[in-house]
């Protein structure tokens, strides 16, 4: 008989950053990575919007998500601006799955609560970069190409490596 594990979503906190880290790490070739500092601004930016997931009490994934502002996109290892959920795009900055726990479900489960609260505070968009051939698993989650892209735009996509993507989806 086989004994199904605990896994649960629930709002990051600052404690979460160092398994996020390493979550991070597992993850994302170097230049991807964003230092500690910079993660626990974007967890308090948005707190009510940053999520992760556990399995057995221990954290296997996450999701930070913030309401934006413009077309281009933020940038990694950088504070943003304060946050309102009058700014009318909801950005998803980063899922990620300890590639442990993948299979379980967990990124659909972030995405969902993502979604639940976007809705709950009125988005119409989401956006977000796909990176490191992500784009066909956002693709699959209805996600689309953001067009037309600026130089501004394709000058930071240039940034996050080979086979990165604008996506957006209306909700």
């Amino acid at each position: 008989m086989k004994i199904k594990q605990s896994v649960h979503i629930r709002p990051l906190s600052p404690s979460d950053i160092q398994a996020i880290m390493t979550i991070q790490s597992a993850c994302y070739p170097s230049a991807l990575l964003e230092d500690a500092a910079h993660l626990v601004c974007k967890q308090q930016q948005s707190p009510s919007s940053c999520w992760v997931a556990t399995k057995e009490c221990e954290v296997v994934a996450y999701l930070f998500s913030h309401p934006w502002c413009g077309d281009t996109p933020p940038d990694l290892n950088s504070v943003l601006p304060p946050a309102n959920t009058q700014q009318p795009i909801y950005y998803l900055h980063d899922l990620a799955v300890h590639p442990q726990a993948r299979g379980l479900g967990l990124a659909q489960q972030l995405i969902d609560t993502a979604l639940s609260w976007a809705k709950q505070h009125a988005f119409a968009q989401i956006r977000l970069i796909a990176v490191a051939g992500a784009a066909p698993f956002w693709l699959k989650q209805g996600f689309k190409p953001v067009f037309p892209l600026n130089e501004q735009i394709l000058n930071k996509l240039s940034g996050y490596g080979p086979d990165t993507h604008y996506l957006e989806v209306m909700i």
